[in-house]
């Protein structure tokens, strides 16, 4: 009778008759529906889903994976891309006849029809622990740059790729300072920005530079992760803090100003942050994990040694930078927004902990340099299809 069951469960539920792999996220299913309002009317967001489909054609999506106290053969992750973007696309294309709120209710209606809700559960060391805006929210960014690739006056500071041992671990000072590189056919780009900037760039992990060729002509390339050396990473904010070079203030306009009002500074500050970041050129966007091209505003890091398989469904509800206003200050505005985890970061720690990627531009670094929200986090899985338990029995 035991067997008659389990197999009964297995064609109902499709959940596999062995789970000892089972990847379990903490996560509790929400028996709510909600408003699916995106800020960007669903632009990127078949890009988004189509580049983490073509790495699931790849990678696979073997085993199972459990959403609050549910099993799910991983297939479900696909099959819910897909039918998220179906969704999408048929409100996109009712936006072009009809009136707005007609397409966007539809669009809600479905979405909150099939597809079960999840969210995260924070850890009690986490700052959404006991608290209804569940999950705390950054934001990164790709940093652009002007360069070459042979050095000129202009272009002076190079990029490099990574090197192979025992070039490999050398510190930030060694490297930026010393010439430690130099002359090993590393360099892939010289840039006119400062140091400063590509620190910012080490920071983000990837960024978009416009090369200026010899001929006059100009061509967009992309600058992605390729390793890193063993020495650790510190924000040099905090030793800039802590020899009171920045009283107050310490964001970024406030170190930028520092340093360049105090170049004999630049060494001794940098070298607190031996950590150092190699690059490699790309036609597309940054990469994230799985190798999957980034896409702006839609793209997400979770903490990877939780959340194990990348393209999980996200709806995002928080605030983010809409202007700098005439005192220097920030201006939020609540957003909500779907995103697809694709990626993950050294300092993203938590089940309840995100990293929006924001893309490129003046307002992406803003938002990169200012969100520190919480907000909500919801996951999206496809419902399955209950089957009629006579056809087992």
């Amino acid at each position: 009778m035991k067997s008659i069951i389990l197999s009964a469960l297995t064609i109902i539920f499709g959940i596999p008759l062995s789970v000892a792999n089972v990847e379990v996220t903490p996560t509790a299913l929400f028996n709510q529906s909600l408003v699916f309002a995106d800020d960007m009317k669903f632009e990127n967001l078949s890009k988004a889903i189509d580049r983490q489909i073509e790495s699931y054609k790849i990678l696979g999506t073997k085993g199972t994976i459990k959403f609050g106290n549910r099993i799910y053969s991983k297939s479900i992750l696909l099959e819910s891309l897909v039918l998220l973007k179906e969704l999408s696309v048929t409100a996109m294309d009712c936006l072009k006849t009809n009136p707005e709120q007609i397409c966007l209710d539809h669009f809600n209606a479905e979405v909150n029809d099939k597809f079960s809700i999840y969210v995260p559960v924070p850890g009690n060391q986490e700052p959404g622990y006991n608290s209804k805006k569940t999950t705390k929210f950054t934001s990164y960014y790709s940093p652009d740059f002007n360069g070459s690739r042979t050095p000129t006056e202009r272009f002076t500071r190079p990029i490099f790729k990574k090197p192979l041992p025992p070039h490999d671990n050398y510190t930030r000072v060694e490297i930026d300072y010393k010439g430690a590189l130099a002359g090993k056919g590393l360099e892939i780009f010289w840039v006119e920005e400062s140091f400063f900037d590509l620190y910012l760039l080490h920071v983000q992990g990837g960024g978009r530079i416009t090369v200026h060729n010899p001929d006059g002509t100009k061509e967009l390339k992309y600058l992605s992760y390729d390793g890193k050396n063993s020495r650790s990473f510190q924000m040099i904010y905090k030793y800039m803090i802590e020899k009171g070079y920045l009283k107050g203030n310490a964001g970024i306009p406030a170190q930028r100003k520092f340093l360049v009002e105090n170049p004999d500074k630049e060494e001794e500050i940098f070298g607190t942050c031996p950590s150092y970041i190699y690059f490699k050129e790309s036609l597309e966007e940054p990469v994230g994990l799985d190798n999957i091209p980034l896409t702006e505003g839609r793209s997400l890091a979770i903490d990877s040694r939780i959340y194990k398989t990348m393209g999980l469904i996200n709806f995002v509800k928080s605030t983010r930078a809409s202007h700098v206003d005439e005192s220097g200050k920030v201006v939020k505005v609540p957003f909500s927004r779907f995103f697809i985890a694709q990626d993950t970061g050294g300092a993203i720690r938590g089940n309840a902990r995100c990293d929006l990627y924001s893309g490129y531009g003046p307002l992406a670094e803003l938002t990169a340099y200012s969100m520190n929200d919480m907000g909500e986090q919801y996951f999206l899985v496809k419902k399955k299809m209950k089957k009629k338990l006579s056809r087992v029995l």
